[in-house]
């Protein structure tokens, strides 16, 4: 599972990369928008997530999403490690490029973009919430447009 987990980092990187250092080329906008990536992204769950229940089956691990014991238990498997991250990955991405749409939408500055695309990357719901605090915020007082956008 090790070379699946480096995979499956690797694979969104460089839509990551370009959202926030290529925002206006023609490719970072189709991609952001392409249905494309999160199938791929979601497939990679769906088989993460049938070789963790294969293997509690197996093992005779109980998982339940329902009780915190149950989604530890269900997390504890290589295998299910690797399902949950895939998740939190392709999660954090569809709401990475919806802030990249947003930010492109809005003309927001490159300093808003950046951190809210690395912060959403590394900590998911907390870049949200960023990008939604300075929606509310920031744009409303006219922030400066930077050139680096």
């Amino acid at each position: 599972m090790e070379w699946f987990f480096r995979y499956i980092n690797t694979l969104p990187m460089p839509l990551w990369l370009a959202m926030m250092f290529a925002p206006r080329h023609p490719l970072t906008e189709r991609a952001s928008r392409s249905s494309t990536v999160f199938m791929v992204l979601g497939a990679h769950y769906g088989g993460a997530l049938v070789a963790a229940i294969r293997r509690g089956q197996r093992d005779g691990t109980k998982a339940d999403l329902l009780t915190l014991e149950g989604v530890r238990a269900g997390a504890s498997t290589p295998e299910g490690a690797a399902a949950f991250w895939t998740h939190a990955l392709a999660l954090d991405l569809f709401a990475g490029a919806w802030i990249y749409r947003e930010c492109r939408r809005l003309d927001a500055p490159a300093a808003v973009r950046i951190p809210s695309l690395l912060a959403t990357l590394i900590a998911g719901p907390l870049g949200v919430l960023g990008f939604l605090l300075w929606r509310v915020i920031g744009a409303r007082q006219g922030e400066a447009i930077d050139t680096l956008n």
